[in-house]
Parts: C-alpha cells; sequence; structure tokens
C-alpha cells in the first residue's frame, strides 16, 4: 500500500499543510494514527506546552491547579506560544509540508493562517474531528491519570468554552476550505448526559478553581455576562440540529484518508 508520505514526496504541487481542529479529547491524535500520516511533521503547540510545565516542575493535572501553579501554566503558556510561533514561521520559510494539531477555536486565527500559508504557496486541507461536549469533558478529565501524568488535563471550564468555539465554527469552516474540508465524528457510544446542568454537575463542579481571588464588581458582571451567554450558546448547540448535520455530515477514517491522499497528490 502507498502511504500518504510517499504520496506526498512523488508530489510536484506545492507543499501541503493540513490544519487539525476539533476540541479538547475530540481523539484528533486517535485519528491521525489511522490515517498512515506517520513522517509528515506535526506542529502541536501542546508539545511545547507540556516540556515547559515539566521543566518548571509544574503537575500536568491543570484540573486541580493550586493559585501558584496556575500562575506558572500561565508564565509557560505565553512562552509556549512564543516557541510555537517560530516553530511554524520556520517550517513555513522551509516549505515543508505540514499537519498543525490544534483546536480550531479562534477561526479569525484559522483564516488568518490559511491566507498567509496560501500566500507562501501552499496548498491548505482542513480535517475537522467533531466529538460530544460529554466525551470531550470526560477524555480530558481522564487524561492526565491514564497517562500515569505523562499528559495534561485543562481545566473543565477551558474544555467547555472550546468545545462550544470549534462546533460553533464548523459550518463557517466548511464553507472557508470548500472541497479541501473533511470531517470525521468520534462520538460516545454509551448513552450520554442530555443537559448541561448535568454535564457541569458531573464533570465542572468537582474541579472548581480554589482559593481565587474575589473579584471587583465591574469584573464579577463582566464574567456573570460571559457565563450567561456560554450557557446559553451551549443550550443552543446541545439541542440544535445542527450538530446531528455535523455527525451525518462526517465520514470514515477509511473516506477521511482517501480524501488526504487527492490533496496529497495534487
Amino acid at each position: 500500500m502507498i502511504s500518504l508520505m510517499q504520496l506526498l514526496k512523488e508530489a510536484q504541487g506545492n507543499p501541503k499543510a493540513i490544519i487539525l481542529a476539533g476540541a479538547p479529547g475530540a481523539g484528533k491524535g486517535f485519528i491521525l494514527k489511522g490515517l498512515d500520516l506517520g513522517g509528515l511533521k506535526i506542529l502541536n503547540i501542546d508539545n511545547i506546552y507540556i516540556d515547559m510545565l515539566k521543566k518548571a516542575n509544574v503537575s500536568l493535572d491543570l484540573k486541580n491547579s493550586s493559585p501558584e501553579e496556575r500562575s506558572q501554566q500561565a508564565i509557560s503558556m505565553a512562552a509556549a506560544n512564543k516557541d510555537f510561533k517560530q516553530s511554524v514561521a520556520d517550517t513555513i520559510e522551509g516549505k515543508q509540508s505540514f499537519i498543525l494539531d490544534g483546536t480550531g477555536a479562534s477561526y479569525k486565527q484559522t483564516a488568518q493562517l490559511k491566507q498567509e500559508l496560501e500566500e507562501a504557496g501552499y496548498d491548505v486541507m482542513m480535517l475537522y474531528v467533531y466529538t460530544d461536549l460529554e466525551r470531550s469533558l470526560l477524555q480530558n478529565q481522564d487524561r492526565f491519570e491514564k497517562s500515569g501524568g505523562e499528559d495534561r488535563s485543562l481545566a473543565p471550564g477551558i474544555v467547555m468554552r472550546t468545545w462550544k468555539s470549534v462546533t460553533q465554527n464548523y459550518d463557517a469552516y466548511k464553507s472557508l476550505f470548500g472541497s479541501d474540508f473533511v470531517s470525521v465524528a468520534n462520538t460516545l457510544e454509551n448513552e450520554k448526559l442530555g443537559d448541561l446542568q448535568s454535564i457541569i454537575n458531573k464533570y465542572l463542579k468537582p474541579f472548581a478553581p480554589k482559593d481565587t481571588k474575589p473579584k471587583d464588581a465591574k469584573a464579577q458582571a463582566r464574567a456573570d455576562k460571559q457565563k450567561q451567554e456560554d450557557t446559553a450558546e451551549l443550550n443552543q448547540l446541545l439541542k440544535d440540529e445542527s450538530v446531528a448535520d455535523i455527525i451525518n455530515n462526517s465520514v470514515s477514517k477509511e473516506e477521511a484518508q482517501s480524501k488526504i491522499k487527492t490533496f496529497l497528490s495534487k
């Protein structure tokens, strides 16, 4: 069988970039392993961030962080983001084909990157991996323990907000990438919770940040307003037919691999 990497080496066209989009715990790494993309450079800010946290002797169990650990996490993330941007810039300058393993939570940043890549002579594709909100939270919650402390578990509130943004961006990404867009659904097989409050009670409340500094009146008002907006949007997504459309319009891993082969060989 001809691998995707072999097809890429034999292709005479432009360098290729595959942008991954999907919430934490969506299974992007699992999907990648099944797509025979061995050898193709993968850029992932998480790898840099995890290394920096380890060097700073900060636990990767970010869902149970102390105030001091949260402060160090913010410092490490800022440094990781700087190194990651430089790595992406160096890869583009070298005209190397690569996979960008991210979440796609920011449509604006993703659209800007796509434009920059195309201006640099790249062909650009998106592989979108959808999962349920509960599966995203469950996978994140268990990740630290299952990895023996070698992989990070994010604060569940961050996971939930990221899931919301990525899911809301589906139609926009489908339009932006056109024929170079493919989505795969990686959903819970067992019965899942049907309402947002039950999900919050199970996955968020047990890990609510402790010893946080009290907000002033204006900051608290902004936080309350944002929480109301997030809750309304999440409730809408959980009952919206658009989520069903994402699943129904997604393809199998085999179909995704076929589409990626076509993209890499053009």
